[in-house]
């Protein structure tokens, strides 16, 4: 199984449809969406077709309330955490998902997952932490730097692909 990672999309939209496009190029199976969308309209067009996401809450995410009723009426396949993290169980493998590195750190060291994903950074990530995977897909913002990416985390393999615009 393959799944899409993205994260910091800063209301960049033309990044986030470029990421989406290259997503679906890999024929994903699911997306995590780690945080900092910006706006609801954000959240609008953070789909592809029968692909579910799984999406955490960043530190910008503005109007939060508007983003989970666009999340309700424009994205069916759209499912947000309670709060700033999120245990994903897919095909019998538990993933760990949130905006924040530290938060992911310790859920890594804890063992308890197969393999956790954060943001929060806007640097690419593939780690480590004993044996349990830590990726960071890097962000679609446009700042500190020019590069813009996102990541495909295959389930079988535990390898990780980065997709640079």
């Amino acid at each position: 199984m393959k799944i899409g990672l993205i994260s910091d999309v800063h209301d960049q939209i033309h990044n986030l449809q470029w990421a989406l496009s290259e997503l679906e190029k890999q024929n994903i199976d699911y997306i995590f969406a780690l945080g900092d969308y910006t706006s609801s309209y954000m959240i609008e067009r953070l789909q592809l077709k029968d692909v579910p996401v799984r999406a955490v809450w960043g530190n910008c995410d503005g109007d939060k309330q508007s983003m989970l009723r666009a999340s309700h009426n424009e994205n069916p396949h759209i499912t947000f955490a309670n709060g700033v993290f999120d245990t994903v169980e897919i095909e019998n493998k538990k993933y760990f998902l949130t905006h924040f590195p530290d938060l992911a750190e310790n859920a890594a060291k804890s063992l308890d997952y197969d393999a956790v994903f954060h943001g929060h950074t806007h640097h690419k990530r593939d780690e480590k932490i004993e044996v349990i995977p830590i990726v960071n897909p890097g962000k679609l913002a446009i700042y500190p730097h020019d590069e813009i990416s996102c990541a495909v985390f295959d389930t079988q393999t535990q390898k990780v692909n980065f997709l640079i615009k």
